[in-house]
């Protein structure tokens, strides 16, 4: 467990969970934070992120649970008045906590630049926000600059792999 991610109003995201971390994918997909297999699995840090949540873009996976655990609520951000309701959630680590905003929630092609890592401040991660923003399924009105530390939620969607539903925050 590197940080527990908790929405403002977990009766209505469903979001509350601890997030784990083990360097790939794959571990936590389909287990929970004891190892044992689970159809759920965990709440997961991308293996390219580091686990202090010191990187610009981190992305943090979860199932898209039919009864609405995991992240099977964010598909909800596409109705603004959810998001106007909803627009906060913080990470805490051991020594920090991290309030982020949502800003944008799109579709992402599965493998697309949503999905890369290594973002610095400047005209390239600025262009990636923007992006983001463009391409959010509701607008926002909020343009985050590249001074700012970015997070992606990301689950799965009925579109089968290829696609991918993603709500993004930047860190306030």
């Amino acid at each position: 467990i590197v940080a527990w991610i908790r929405s403002d109003d977990p009766e209505s995201t469903r979001i509350d969970y601890p997030v784990l971390y083990s360097g790939d994918n794959e571990k936590y997909l389909r287990s929970d934070l004891y190892g044992e297999r689970h159809i759920a699995g965990s709440i997961f840090l991308e293996g390219l992120n580091e686990p202090d949540f010191s990187d610009y873009y981190t992305i943090i996976y979860g199932h898209n649970m039919n009864d609405g655990s995991m992240f099977g609520t964010l598909k909800k951000y596409q109705d603004k008045a959810f998001w106007e309701e909803n627009q906060y959630f913080t990470l805490y680590t051991d020594d920090m906590a991290y309030r982020y905003r949502i800003f944008a929630c799109q579709e992402a092609v599965n493998g697309g630049d949503v999905y890369k890592i290594g973002y610095e401040p400047g005209e390239e991660y600025q262009a990636f926000l923007d992006g983001l923003a463009a391409d959010s399924l509701v607008d926002t009105g909020i343009r985050p600059d590249s001074s700012h530390k970015t997070m992606t939620l990301s689950t799965c969607t009925a579109s089968g792999y290829s696609r991918r539903f993603a709500v993004h925050a930047y860190c306030v």
